[in-house]
């Protein structure tokens, strides 16, 4: 069920676990990421104050709250892009806080802001060399990969990325996150000012990247749409945890859907 107020990992619920919610004991469902009462803000004014989420390899964790919660602000703490005054961040026993966006990316953690997150000077196929810059090798097989699980970029590889539809820039900016094979995807407003049925294919994106195995959370506008298909949900309301529980639970609150959602 959906808990109210709770500050707590998800894991623990009335003081016990909850099998097969995130972080439960068991070793097949131990979370790839794991943030503990993470502050981050600009300057001095905290913006997201003692966060705690976990985001489990293979599920796709949602991150909903209304206009000015912290959302974003939040994944550029997780994701080294803003420092954090207290809390850590994990990826599985690898603490990766405050360390700069490269180091990051190194220990498994790939970033897809909304803006700003394609090279639109460059070609889709260096974009995606970009998006390989640390790995070994050329390459090649990777951008083949990508080009196979997102096929309307393979006619597109020489176009410069400025020339592509806002969808095809969010599918190369997604190509270009998965190129590393991470461990953990932030998705960041993926279907932001697209229409409607570009959101829809976006979204069976994010579905069949969730269903290739990394930890995905998001941060969506269509609560609706990302609460359906969320494995977990947290609501941020003022910067903190007001509400978590499986997606689709969360949802059907009626309470929820009246503050947060509307009709």
């Amino acid at each position: 069920m959906p808990t109210w107020g709770v500050s707590v990992p998800p894991d623990v619920l009335q003081g016990e676990e909850k099998p097969g919610a995130p972080g439960a004991s068991s070793p097949s469902s131990a979370p790839t990421l794991i943030v503990e009462n993470l502050t981050v803000g600009y300057g001095s004014a905290p913006v997201v104050q003692d966060v705690s989420i976990r985001a489990k390899p293979g599920e796709l964790t949602a991150i909903v709250g209304p206009n000015g919660a912290g959302k974003s602000t939040l994944l550029k703490g997780i994701a080294g892009v803003l420092r954090s005054t207290t809390g850590s961040v994990r990826i599985g026993d690898d603490d990766v806080t405050n360390l700069v966006p490269e180091r990051i990316v190194r220990r498994g953690l790939s970033y897809v802001p909304q803006v700003a997150n394609v090279f639109p000077s460059l070609s889709v196929r260096e974009n995606l060399e970009m998006g390989w810059y640390i790995g070994h090798g050329d390459g090649k097989h990777r951008v083949e990969e990508m080009c196979e699980m997102f096929p309307a970029l393979r006619d597109s590889l020489h176009r410069p990325a400025r020339t592509l539809s806002g969808g095809q820039r969010m599918m190369l900016a997604f190509a270009r996150g998965l190129m590393l094979k991470p461990k953990v995807l932030l998705l960041d407003e993926p279907t932001a000012g697209l229409a409607p049925k570009i959101v829809e294919q976006v979204w069976s994106h994010v579905l069949e990247i969730k269903a290739s195995g990394p930890a995905i959370l998001v941060v969506e506008q269509n609560t609706r749409r990302s609460l359906r298909d969320a494995d977990w949900g947290y609501v941020l309301t003022n910067g903190r945890n007001n509400l978590e529980g499986p997606g689709p639970e969360l949802l059907a609150d009626k309470d929820l859907v009246r503050l947060y959602i509307g009709g």
